[in-house]
Parts: C-alpha cells; sequence; structure tokens
C-alpha cells in the first residue's frame, strides 16, 4: 500500500527507549562475543602465532656533554636522534670489538633499541633477542663501545653505564585486558546499531498509533495479557459505540492469518465481545471465501492485532485484501500487549482502585 511507508514515520522517543530496554540482554551479549573475540584474536598474534620467546636486557647510561666547549649541545639530541645513534658504525665497531666470533653487526643492529628518554642526559638502552646469553652479551659489548664512543666523538666527554639488569623473557599478552575492554565496546556499540537498523525496517505493531497512522484506521482498544482492567473497559465502550446498530460483526484474526500461535482462534469472539453486546459475532478465517467475502461486505470487519514482533506486516496485507474485496473495516482491536510496556509508555496506574489514568 502506498501509505505502508513505516520507514518513514517520525521517530517516538519514547517507544524507541522502551524497545530498545527490552533488547539490554542483546547488547550485552555483542560486547561480550566482541570481548571475547578481540581477547582472543590479541593472544592469538601475540602469544600462539609470535614464535619463540625473547629476551630483553635493560641497562641505563648517563650521558656527559661538552657544554663548556659546545654550549647547549644537550638540545639536539633526543631519544629518536640517540636509537639511530646506537645502530651507526661510530657506535658499532667500539661495540663489535668487544663481542666474540659469529655475532654479526646486522644482529646487533636488531637488538638495539633506545626508549623515551625523560631526562636528555639520561639514555635508557635496551637489548633483546631470542637468547638470553647473546642479550647480556650485547648489552656488555655496548657499556664497552659506548664508553669509547663518549669519548671519540665531539660534543661528548663521556657516557657512563649507570645500569645494567639481567636478561628477563619478554611478557606476552599483557594487554588482553585492554582488547577485551575494546571488543566489548565495539560489540555492544554494533550491536546497537544492528538493532537500530531492524527498529528503523520493523513494522511491529506496539501502540495504537502504530496501525493508525499507516492505514487510517482506528484502534479500538487493547487488551493486555493480564487483562487490566480500566483498558478493558476503555474497549468495551469503544467497541458499543463504534458498532452500535450493526446486527453482524465479522471478526479476523491477523495471527490466525499468519499461522501464529497466539492467535485467539475460535475464541477471539468472545474475549472481544462486549458483556451487552446484542450482535452476533463471527470468525472469518483467512484466506476468505466468496460467502464470507459477501458477509464481511454487509456487516464490516473488525481486525484483531496480536501485539508485538511480527504483526504489522499480515495486519498490512489483510487491510490491503479487504479494500481490494471492497469490505469495510470498522476498527481494530490489538491484543496481548505487554502490560509494563504499555503503563511506561502511557503512565496508567493499573489498578482501577488507585487514582490516576492515562497521562
Amino acid at each position: 500500500m502506498k501509505d505502508e511507508k513505516f520507514w518513514r514515520e517520525g521517530m517516538d522517543g519514547k517507544r524507541f527507549a522502551l524497545c530498545s530496554f527490552r533488547r539490554f540482554w542483546f547488547f550485552g551479549a555483542a560486547g561480550i562475543l566482541g570481548a571475547a573475540v578481540s581477547a582472543g584474536l590479541y593472544l592469538l598474534i601475540t602469544v600462539a602465532l609470535a614464535g619463540p620467546p625473547e629476551y630483553q636486557v635493560f641497562s641505563q647510561y648517563r650521558i656527559y656533554f661538552d657544554s663548556e666547549k659546545y654550549g647547549e649541545i644537550q638540545d639536539y639530541y633526543n631519544a629518536y636522534t640517540w636509537g639511530e645513534i646506537m645502530k651507526t658504525d661510530e657506535v658499532l665497531d667500539y661495540v663489535m670489538e668487544a663481542l666474540p666470533e659469529g655475532i654479526t653487526k646486522e644482529q646487533v643492529k636488531a637488538s638495539v633499541s633506545v626508549g623515551a628518554m625523560n631526562d636528555v642526559k639520561i639514555m635508557p638502552l635496551t637489548i633483546t633477542t631470542q637468547d638470553p646469553e647473546l642479550s647480556e652479551t650485547i648489552a656488555e659489548a655496548y657499556v664497552y663501545g659506548l664508553d669509547r664512543f663518549g669519548h671519540s666523538i665531539e660534543g661528548l666527554s663521556g657516557m657512563d653505564c649507570w645500569l645494567l639488569e639481567d636478561a628477563q623473557e619478554v611478557p606476552r599478552g599483557t594487554k588482553a585486558g585492554n582488547a577485551a575492554l575494546l571488543g566489548l565496546i565495539l560489540g555492544a556499540a554494533a550491536g546497537f546499531f544492528a538493532w537500530l537498523i531492524w527498529y528503523c525496517l520493523d513494522d511491529s505493531i506496539y501502540l495504537e498509533a502504530d496501525f493508525e497512522n499507516r492505514y487510517g484506521i482506528p484502534v479500538l482498544g487493547v487488551l493486555t495479557e493480564k487483562r487490566d482492567a480500566l483498558l478493558q473497559k476503555e474497549l468495551e465502550t469503544a467497541l458499543a459505540v463504534r458498532l452500535k446498530g450493526k446486527e453482524r460483526i465479522c471478526v479476523v484474526d491477523a495471527a490466525q492469518a499468519a499461522g501464529r500461535k497466539e492467535s485467539f482462534s475460535a475464541g477471539s469472539g468472545p474475549e472481544v465481545r462486549p458483556v451487552k453486546s446484542s450482535q452476533e459475532w463471527e470468525e472469518c478465517s483467512w484466506p476468505f471465501d466468496e460467502e464470507a467475502v459477501e458477509r464481511m461486505k454487509q456487516s464490516g470487519v473488525l481486525l484483531l492485532l496480536p501485539w508485538g514482533r511480527g504483526s504489522g506486516r499480515m495486519a498490512g496485507r489483510l487491510v490491503s485484501r479487504l479494500e481490494k474485496l471492497q469490505a469495510p473495516v470498522l476498527g481494530a482491536v490489538i491484543y496481548g500487549a505487554k502490560d509494563g510496556f504499555l503503563r511506561s509508555y502511557y503512565g496508567y496506574y493499573r489498578h482501577s482502585g488507585k487514582k490516576g489514568g492515562r497521562a
């Protein structure tokens, strides 16, 4: 139908919030799944696929600048500069003098790194290899090499090793918690956006306005799961006024037409029919035969709409079919609604003895 553009309907913030609250379990499940996948991938890459363990030696050097001759020369050095200098031949030639045969310059270059320097005069140096003895050997060679280098280059007056630790295995998978947290956030966000897309495309009937705005057919009332007394009274009054003067009413249940289990089936008429009603209520099952169509044309049709997910599509199809058959639709009744949902949306008191009404 040309008016069945539910994706163009305005956003009802309260309806959206209430529907979202009912999906918190989905957002949580998506977040937990995202956390598990993220942490699993992180551990797989950093532990299972990372190869043999690595061993690291941490050392610290005091750099003495020749400020009397060159002024504030330390301003030209930083961690990046020293990291590059440690791999130059000016340093490596001295380092190689202290290393045994069999260790190449390429091995030394690949093993050395300089950490962040909070003080330009204090340089943290790290040696990392897959052999603890090799890491310690190269670190000790740098002690000798940097002492020679510090006395040979202009601008420096020396470099002393203040700290030289033993080789320690490099820990792996230490950021699994951070990876899990990131996965949790991304998973929950992905779940929310997936739900948002589904919500925009969902044509389910939760409120009277959902049906009325799409098809221009009045909803005469709502029956809740717990048979709210106020809503029951409201429905009886609306039916009595709307169906006044009718001798026969044809009732069509959208759930029965869709084959849903919650259909009221043959008992739908007595559930909706007002106590004092004098009309004859007849249930017309879909698909309609020719005789049923003639009776519906003469008496009019009352639609019964199940509340909740999946109800809108079949209801729209029934309305379209009835229009084509020229059977007038007198109104609709929504049944099976969640009491808590309607109470939260409309703000009414369920117990008729309490003061209050619909907001």
